[in-house]
């Protein structure tokens, strides 16, 4: 054993000695395991990286060449749609205000409607203290107490940061002399994810910068196939998303009648499904509206009855 390093594995296997009931220890190589886990990282790294670059190319290429297109081609077309999108994008604003009004305040949605409605017309409501009675709950009744998660904000918050300075140290191209085109596409892909504050998406593009994961443990890569795993699946979906769309390919497909004629019924669908959900939501306010006048005259009703028995015992 002279001049040889003794092998040390840090993996071992407990066998035990159903005769004599003792225990005794194993070596177990950890090379094939390393290799395993290795094998699987840097494929996971390598899908990553391609679903991200189509991604990005259709992002930052193809969808802008085929918006400045769509508007100068279907100009009337593409303002009734982005007008129908503002108010879809108005109305669910809206609705999400009114149910988180009516979960913190613990009422009935259709109340909070009311209430809110009258709040943005700047009218002073006059209904206030009578909602709770409106709503067969107890004027003295306390909401519940939502918990305080701004610590866990803030934890994210961080980690986000630091993410992203990691990031910026490996592909800012001020930080880094000579900058290939496709890690300046990861570069524009990890601001995007820095401000839609998207982790798993910075840690990935973190770990796609480490080619070489031999000096990582095993642990570490494990977690990092986890993350790597998640966001994979998360961008495999809205790559999936986008092939449907028309924009996909934009730069290499050629502009005769037929391709103006196909995106021309896109558009029109496109707008009939925008009316249909904008009428939706119209349906669902206008249900809200006639529960909350029906509740309000059920209220005014029993205020009337009460003030005439106050008067008659008087």
């Amino acid at each position: 054993m002279k001049g040889k390093k003794p092998i040390i594995y840090p993996f071992y296997h407990l066998s035990v000695n159903k005769n004599k009931g003792s225990f005794s220890l194993v070596a177990i190589d950890d090379q094939n395991i390393r290799q395993n886990w290795q094998i699987r990282y840097l494929y996971l790294q390598k899908e990553l990286e391609t679903v991200q670059s189509k991604l990005q190319k259709f992002l930052s290429v193809e969808k802008p060449q085929y918006t400045i297109w769509l508007e100068s081609t279907f100009p009337k077309e593409t303002a009734k749609l982005k007008d129908i999108e503002l108010k879809i994008n108005d109305l669910k604003q809206f609705i999400f205000e009114v149910e988180l009004d009516s979960l913190l305040h613990n009422r009935s949605v259709a109340i909070s409607y009311h209430f809110l409605l009258q709040k943005k017309n700047k009218k002073l409501p006059n209904i206030v203290s009578h909602v709770a009675c409106a709503d067969s709950l107890p004027n003295n009744e306390k909401t519940d107490e939502i918990p305080d998660n701004n610590w866990k904000r803030n934890s994210h918050d961080s980690k986000i940061k630091a993410a992203f300075r990691t990031i910026a140290r490996l592909l800012h191209p001020d930080a880094n002399n000579s900058v290939s085109p496709e890690k300046m596409e990861r570069w524009y892909a990890a601001q995007m994810a820095y401000k839609a504050k998207d982790l798993e998406l910075l840690e990935s593009l973190c770990y796609l910068e480490e080619k070489q994961p031999e000096a990582l443990p095993i642990a570490i890569i494990q977690k990092r196939i986890v993350v790597l795993d998640k966001t994979l699946q998360k961008k495999k979906k809205e790559l999936e998303g986008c092939l449907g769309h028309p924009a996909w390919g934009f730069s290499l497909c050629q502009i005769d009648r037929q391709y103006i004629r196909k995106i021309k019924i896109w558009i029109n669908e496109k707008i009939k499904e925008k009316n249909k959900e904008f009428n939706r939501l119209n349906d669902k306010m206008r249900g809200w509206k006639l529960e909350a006048n029906r509740l309000l005259l059920k209220n005014k009703t029993k205020k009337k009855r009460s003030k005439k028995k106050l008067s008659k015992k008087k």
